[in-house]
């Protein structure tokens, strides 16, 4: 037998993160609900390598939806704090492109997108 590493859903593992007292409750999704919230924040893995034998380093979009854009910017920039200060399963986040208005062409909520990579600790596994 050989050992290998696996490594969690880098979208669950930031949405945990992100369910922080910072950030009031708010929803956190990896999907949009059925039935969209006033507020939330979704994550979105884009891509991203394997960065060590026991490390990758996933590219993720963080949306923060609202209902004004000035609150939708304050989302954004809560999730931003939350997700500088990470160093645990997810460590050494880098910002790759900052908040930027995007709205959605199929609702008439605010979103403000950002865009990070993050490290994510890889766990040893028998194969």
């Amino acid at each position: 037998m050989a050992e290998g590493v696996q490594f969690p859903d880098a979208e669950l593992a930031v949405c945990n993160l992100l369910r922080n007292p910072l950030l009031g409750g708010l929803p956190v999704v990896a999907d949009i609900p059925a039935t969209r919230p006033n507020e939330f924040v979704r994550v979105i893995r884009t891509g991203g390598p394997r960065e060590t034998l026991r490390s990758e380093a996933p590219i993720l979009a963080i949306e923060a939806w609202a209902q004004k854009k000035a609150r939708a910017v304050e989302i954004a920039n809560q999730a931003r704090a939350v997700l500088g200060a990470a160093d645990g399963l997810v460590f050494g986040v880098k910002e790759l492109a900052g908040p930027a208005y995007l709205p959605d062409p199929q609702s008439t909520q605010i979103r403000y997108t950002f865009t990070i990579q993050a490290r994510i600790r890889g766990q040893g596994v028998t194969v």
